[in-house]
């Protein structure tokens, strides 16, 4: 790979090697300048094996906040509430000084990130958004044929790569009510949209889940060709995680970890546990003692395992997210975002605070979303 690399610069083999590892750490706002230094300097910015170098190293991870918040502006009576991006760059979160990122629809959490590329939809349409190069993609939603006496009743996405074919993949679930029962339809139609042929088709047969909760959610989590969700049972205080490949295009049910009875999310406001990766492996963080204490379990070889517990704390918190490891974002019951290190067992106030907000985890990305390269 790094031998693919290097012959596209021209220079020696030292000088070569070295260039590609000073190059891969830049940012990507100043690799997209240097691709007009030379010929070569274009060809290796777009070259794949030096695109997920630049993508994996392990200084790469970002913070990125939506936040919305209540307009002050007098002047503006009809805008009463305001919705923002930002950037965090400094990958310490010492320096919280940010970055306004002009996103294309503020209206959504995004979905994902994978390999750098987040998911809005909104309406009929769905933006792909890769904010390192400030680059969009608009994707039509999917129209789909509801069976008799149904209506959609949320969407729910999941946003990731087919390793075996390098595409990307968009999977859409519709949860349909049934008017005629007056209750969630038993099976749910689910359609993929393939970014390289820029198209969407149906899943063969119907995906039963019925017996879960449904709601518009962005929260899915995408690892090593698979995504991951959290669905609530109606009849059960336990989750379950339900995921899909990429390759295969098979959904399966794995059962949750055996914790504490905690109340669903769809009764209480506040949210009761978070999916995500940490140390490599999928992971769920549990709100345990009504906010006040936290489990993080992670699941290896099929089999959960209780990797640590923090708390209790005097004050109320829900988990919004995992950062490095041994920290977690968590959000206060007065809206502030904090930084909780289990190592130190310290909690940092970030001095973020608003009516809501999300966070998510980026990496600085070469990986380009135009239709014709993708």
């Amino acid at each position: 790979m790094e031998r693919d690399m290097m012959a596209m610069t021209g220079y020696g083999e030292l000088s070569d090697d070295l260039l590609v590892e000073t190059l891969s750490r830049l940012p990507v706002k100043s690799l997209m300048r240097f691709r007009c230094v030379s010929k070569s300097w274009f060809s290796l910015v777009r070259n794949p094996n030096f695109i997920y170098k630049h993508l994996n190293r392990d200084d790469n991870m970002r913070l990125m906040v939506r936040i919305t918040y209540e307009n002050y502006d007098v002047t503006d009576p009809f805008n009463d509430l305001i919705t923002c991006f930002f950037l965090v760059p400094d990958k310490t979160l010492k320096d919280l000084h940010f970055q306004d990122l002009e996103a294309e629809t503020k209206d959504h959490n995004p979905l994902g990130p994978c390999d750098g590329i987040f998911c809005f939809f909104e309406n009929e349409n769905i933006y792909l958004w890769n904010v390192s190069m400030n680059e969009y993609r608009v994707v039509s939603r999917r129209r789909a044929r509801l069976p008799c006496n149904t209506s959609i009743y949320c969407y729910n996405f999941g946003f990731g790569l087919d390793p075996t074919t390098n595409d990307f993949k968009l999977v859409l679930i519709l949860t349909l009510y049934d008017g005629k029962r007056l209750s969630v339809h038993d099976f749910l139609p689910v359609a993929i949209y393939n970014f390289s042929t820029n198209s969407w088709r149906d899943v063969e047969g119907l995906f039963q889940m019925g017996h879960y909760y449904g709601s518009d959610s962005t929260d899915n989590i995408y690892l090593n060709g698979f995504c991951y969700w959290v669905a609530w049972g109606h009849n059960s205080y336990d989750a379950s995680i339900l995921s899909f490949s990429m390759t295969d295009e098979v959904f399966e049910e794995i059962k949750g970890p055996n914790v504490p009875q905690i109340t669903a999310y769809d009764e209480s406001e506040m949210t009761s546990c978070r999916i995500g990766i940490y140390d490599g492996c999928l992971s769920l963080l549990y709100s345990e003692e009504s906010g006040h204490s936290f489990s993080l379990w992670m699941m290896k070889g099929r089999l959960w395992t209780k990797h640590l517990t923090f708390g209790p704390f005097v004050e109320t918190y829900q988990p919004l997210g995992f950062w490095r490891k041994g920290e977690f974002f968590l959000e206060s019951s007065d809206n502030r975002l904090v930084l909780y290190d289990s190592r130190y067992e310290e909690i940092r106030d970030l001095g973020i605070t608003g009516l809501w907000f999300s966070i998510n985890i980026l990496k600085e990305s070469l990986v380009t979303v135009r239709e014709h390269e993708m």
